[in-house]
């Protein structure tokens, strides 16, 4: 069906929640056409006395599908091809399922109908930059190691070496030898081991300091949006939450609602829980899609590749584009970051 997009549209924003209501008509010609097409449809389905499935004529199928399922048929095709074309045209960035109401339905006259849908929140502005400066100049926590750290994650160590010990008797640490530093596998001596533990453990601690001062920036950042959030996107982030728990609690062999049960909660429980964050997690990350688009920050090709290349080896039947974009988005949003963290 060739069409003609001519629909009258206005577009209300409704005052205090992130919603926009559209209304508009589609031509009566265009709507005829629909009706046409729906009628050719059905008709398909439908078998009447002395007539092969398919073949009886027009007038006795409309009556067998009676108007209105007819022209709800032709309505719902119409609306859901025009609605594609008007987000375009105006530019909406519509999210979730739209509410459509049909004002007028007749047939040989316009379909009028309005829709309410819930819209992508616009951030005007974030003075993300001073927001940087900000975080970037408070201190870091100390990322020193003291020989104290050294020597209780070697005690560990050789607690997890401990020669097994009939009950009430003393437990027998094995002695820190060269020979044991060799036991452990990739050391020379104990000053290898030791200097290789103090390695890890500052490396540790820069890892969690860093984790730190980013969580500060997260919570700046979200912050600063202030933008209504529609409640699909709080809530198709909760479902993420809850998914990946879910994940993490069944990869450990447990049951996740034997687990709810075992904290006392339901899973409703746990979604107001997380309501709060669940919608920093949306504040973020628009936050986040600002400055990029700001700063002209893309995902490194090469690193998406790369990423691509090695879960394809691991999973053969994975969606291309979901895992595509999934890379992109994460590449994307941890350049992001750098550039934030390199702001002076």
């Amino acid at each position: 069906m060739a069409h003609h997009h001519s629909y009258k549209t206005t577009i209300k924003e409704l005052k205090n929640t992130s919603e926009i209501e559209l209304q508009s008509s589609i031509p009566a010609d265009e709507f005829a056409e629909h009706i046409n097409h729906s009628l050719k449809e059905l008709s398909k389905e439908i078998t009447l006395p002395g007539f092969r499935k398919g073949s009886a004529p027009e007038k006795l199928v409309r009556e067998k599908i009676g108007e209105s399922s007819l022209l709800t048929e032709a309505a719902e095709n119409a609306i859901a091809h025009a609605y594609g074309h008007i987000i375009e045209i105006e530019n909406i960035d519509a999210v979730g399922r739209p509410h459509v109401s049909i004002t007028k339905i007749a047939e040989g006259n316009p379909l009028e109908f309005t829709i309410r849908t819930a819209v992508l929140p616009k951030i005007k502005s974030i003075d993300y930059v001073s927001i940087a400066k900000t975080e970037n100049v408070k201190k870091s926590e100390s990322v020193d190691v003291s020989d104290e750290d050294v020597e209780k994650a070697l005690e560990n160590i050789r607690k997890g070496r401990a020669s097994e010990v009939k009950e009430g008797e003393e437990v027998k640490l094995p002695e820190l030898t060269d020979e044991f530093a060799k036991s452990l596998g990739e050391f020379k001596d104990v000053a290898d081991l030791k200097s290789k533990v103090r390695e890890n453990l500052k490396h540790e601690k820069e890892h969690r300091a860093q984790e730190k001062k980013r969580l500060s920036l997260i919570e700046a950042l979200a912050k600063e949006v202030s933008v209504l959030i529609p409640q699909i996107m709080i809530d198709s982030e909760l479902d993420q939450m809850v998914a990946q728990m879910r994940h993490d609690i069944e990869r450990m062999g447990l049951s996740f609602n034997e687990y709810l049960k075992h904290l006392k909660k339901s899973e409703d429980d746990m979604r107001k829980e997380w309501e709060k964050d669940a919608e920093k997690k949306v504040k973020l990350d628009l936050a986040l899609d600002y400055i990029a688009k700001t700063e002209k920050i893309e995902a490194d090709k090469t690193k998406v590749d790369a990423e691509m290349k090695h879960v394809l080896e691991q999973h053969k039947d994975i969606d291309l584009d979901r895992a595509h974009a999934y890379f992109e988005h994460a590449l994307r949003t941890q350049a992001v970051f750098s550039y934030l963290e390199s702001v002076k």
